[in-house]
């Protein structure tokens, strides 16, 4: 049996690598992170605690998909604050085991989904 230890890293296709790295990092935060050892392709990575969401350039939009990563935050209330000013569309927040969430997308059209354990804002 594999013995996994975290998720590493999570890739997403963008059109725009500019606009994507001015989304994730910009907007939500991130770290950009140097991609050591990669020749050959045109991204972005940037580090989410101990993994990374690894960026990488396409010529063509992906279908919509329900498809979707989670990022675990300190404020729910805090990041649909920050979404809301820049004009991002939400979903309702909606609370599922121990957890609120609610799901965005980022200008490619990739689903997110923002969680925050109950009574942690």
């Amino acid at each position: 049996m594999l013995k996994a230890h975290y998720l590493h890293h999570a890739t997403v296709a963008v059109t725009d690598l500019d606009r994507a790295r001015d989304f994730y990092g910009r907007i939500l935060g991130l770290k950009e992170v140097p991609r050591r050892g990669v020749k050959g392709s045109d991204g972005a990575w940037f580090q989410v605690g101990p993994s990374q969401i690894n960026l990488i350039r396409r010529d063509k939009r992906e279908p919509d998909s329900p498809r979707h990563f989670g990022i675990c935050v300190d404020s729910i209330r805090a990041a649909r604050k920050v979404l809301e000013a820049e004009g991002i569309e939400m979903t309702e927040t909606t609370q599922v085991g121990n957890i609120n969430r609610f799901f965005f997308a980022d200008p490619d059209g990739n689903r997110l989904e923002i969680v925050c354990p109950i009574g942690q804002g």
